[in-house]
């Protein structure tokens, strides 16, 4: 069929517009499975669409290996040898959520009072310097902003997630991942579902989008977090997961709040790639220290 230049025109925005529609569309959710809809792959993989400028999401993609050969899967190690491993490396089982052998937090306000499954990667989305460029020493540990002793998130007001990670990768727990508390807007607009996310919060500041309103913070940097922050993130999953018994489901902030007003836009420029990379490397270690090889 030969359409004419009008009409063509007309079916291109509709198809393009059908589509960024549907790249928009929030996730099924399933009340009575206290859920979203499809297996925990299929939610993965519509929860990681990537953000984008002002929060538009991006087309969905397959999840990379490690995510898609693991979610909703046993976890393969035991409590006791991550607590070893952790300290081994020095690490504090208060910097990874909370005891490892402990249970996650429950949503109390559902009949089940399930289990937490999810695991929300945000962005702290500060500071912003506005029109001024962002430093070139946000990776520095010169920087206040990787000093929790200095600028501790536990402080000021609104929600909290429950741990804050650093551009060296060092962490700081503000709520155990055994105790509820919302950080977003379909917990705020469904309370009951409390409790069933895990919030963790990446260090990453934004300045101005030109000419796109007074104060805004569109832009991140690009590359967007540090691979101490995907290490970091990689670890505290590996943790939640555990405590568990089965790997979460993780999910972006902004695709959380897909549909509500004055949703969020974060976590900007990460790298899904980078994470199952740095996810990979970790479980393996913890894998051969756990046989000794």
């Amino acid at each position: 069929m030969t359409l004419r230049p009008a009409l063509l025109s007309l079916f291109l925005f509709a198809t393009v517009g059908t589509a960024f529609a549907q790249q928009q569309t929030a996730c099924p959710y399933v009340a009575w499975k206290s859920g979203f809809k499809g297996d925990a792959r299929a939610q993965a993989t519509c929860l990681l669409r990537p953000v984008k400028l002002y929060a538009r999401l991006g087309e969905t993609a397959p999840l990379p290996e490690f995510l898609a050969a693991h979610i909703g899967q046993r976890t393969d190690i035991a409590p006791a040898r991550l607590r070893a491993w952790l300290a081994q490396q020095s690490v504090s089982e208060a910097d990874v959520g909370g005891a490892v052998d402990a249970p996650l937090s429950r949503a109390v306000g559902r009949l089940a009072a399930p289990m937490a499954r999810y695991f929300v990667i945000h962005d702290t989305s500060y500071p912003n310097f506005l029109l001024d460029a962002i430093p070139a020493h946000i990776n520095d540990a010169g920087w206040d902003f990787n000093d929790f002793n200095i600028r501790n998130p536990a402080l000021g007001g609104g929600p909290k997630g429950h741990v804050y990670v650093n551009r060296l990768g060092g962490s700081l727990q503000v709520r155990d991942f055994g105790t509820p508390g919302y950080a977003s807007k379909l917990e705020k607009d469904k309370p009951s579902l409390t409790g069933l996310f895990l919030h963790v919060e990446l260090v990453q500041p934004r300045n101005s989008v030109p000419g796109g309103g007074k104060g805004n913070d569109g832009l991140a940097p690009d590359p967007g977090f540090t691979p101490a922050q995907y290490e970091r993130l990689a670890l505290l999953y590996i943790a939640a997961s555990v405590r568990r018994g089965t790997w979460l489901i993780p999910a972006f902030h902004a695709v959380l709040d897909t549909g509500f007003a004055n949703g969020h836009d974060d976590p900007q420029n990460f790298s899904l790639s980078e994470w199952s990379a740095a996810l990979f490397r970790l479980h393996a270690a913890l894998r051969q220290a756990d046989t000794g090889q």
